[in-house]
């Protein structure tokens, strides 16, 4: 029994010992797990001399060394001669061979903790590249609508075709330090739909196809449509500049409380205005984005995307006439 003990002693004392004094020296944070695996940890982020498993490579073999040393020089006596010499190095070759491994050990580690700095540092630099290209896709989305420059719609609204910095977050998704985003197609399809329900929207009312209904369809539907769509594009032309030349009207929606909602200027041109606008801001995000947009094939709603056409469809104009009589009306009942 007592010589297993010694085994057991010689087998992991050599090794342990190190270990405990280089945890205390070099080691981080609790006793029970953290401060030992900080010790046979490699740390990228430190010198090699404060590498634990370092000291660990090299006091160990040393341990090792002595333990084997006490056990292979047991009754000898040091003699400083050519036959001693002799003698010493036939009985040490075990002691001398657990010492060696101090050297192949501790390369080992020096080149383990290189690897493992090469590898952060070439990780630090991708991140980088990747912030530098995701940030060079906004700036090239910005610099992309600056080529446009102004448009003038129907001599009532001039688009600007200037980017908010949301617009970049919203149809492009991706974090910084993943590199070039990614196109959002939700976000491209949602504007689609609405761009279809705009123009389906603002034909209805100016051929006036049910008069019954036309005044709440341009109140509560169209005018409504199109400043979601200002919005979400970031189009500051109509819901700032635009919506100081629209009418607040007060509108009950549904058998609910009045709400007041506001057009869309007060003019079939204006409204005609803002819709062909929306739509060109958006094919134009759809070429950077390498996209193509959702193209509608009715004819009976290309009069709406060019030329002046929409002007002779019904008169009087019916936004005109609607500003003229059912919203003035609406104003003044609440007033």
């Amino acid at each position: 029994m007592i010589d297993i003990v010694y085994l057991a002693a010689i087998v992991f004392l050599p090794l342990l010992i190190p270990v405990m004094v280089i945890a205390v020296i070099l080691g981080n944070g609790s006793w029970l797990v953290e401060r030992f695996q900080s010790t046979l940890t490699l740390h990228e982020d430190r010198g090699l001399a404060e590498q634990g498993l370092l000291w660990v490579s090299i006091l160990s073999p040393f341990l090792y060394f002595l333990a084997l040393g006490a056990i292979s020089w047991s009754g000898h006596s040091i003699s400083l001669t050519s036959d001693g010499l002799k003698l010493f190095l036939s009985i040490s070759a075990l002691p001398i061979g657990a010492l060696s491994l101090s050297l192949p050990l501790s390369v080992l580690v020096s080149r383990l903790h290189a690897t493992k700095q090469t590898a952060k540092q070439i990780k630090i630099t991708q991140q980088k590249n990747n912030i530098d290209l995701f940030h060079s896709h906004r700036k090239e989305l910005f610099s992309y609508f600056t080529q446009i420059g102004e448009v003038e719609y129907l001599g009532c609204l001039t688009g600007k075709f200037k980017v908010h910095p949301r617009v970049h977050k919203v149809f492009f998704t991706g974090k910084p330090e993943d590199g070039i985003p990614l196109v959002n197609q939700e976000a491209f399809e949602d504007i689609e739909r609405e761009l279809s329900s705009a123009r389906w929207q603002l034909d209805a009312v100016i051929r006036d196809v049910n008069p019954q209904l036309t005044y709440s369809f341009y109140i509560a539907n169209f005018c409504s449509t199109i400043y979601r769509l200002s919005q979400k594009l970031g189009l500051p032309e109509i819901y700032v500049e635009l919506s100081e030349k629209s009418k607040l009207v007060p509108t009950k929606l549904d058998g609910k409380e009045d709400v007041e909602l506001l057009t869309v200027g007060k003019t079939t041109d204006e409204a005609v205005a803002a819709y062909r606008y929306a739509k060109g801001y958006f094919h134009n995000l759809c070429d950077f984005a390498g996209r193509e947009p959702d193209h509608e094939d009715n004819e009976e709603f290309k009069y709406l995307e060019m030329g002046g056409k929409f002007r002779a469809v019904k008169e009087p104009k019916v936004i005109e006439r609607l500003h003229d009589n059912e919203i003035k009306q609406a104003v003044k009942t609440k007033a």
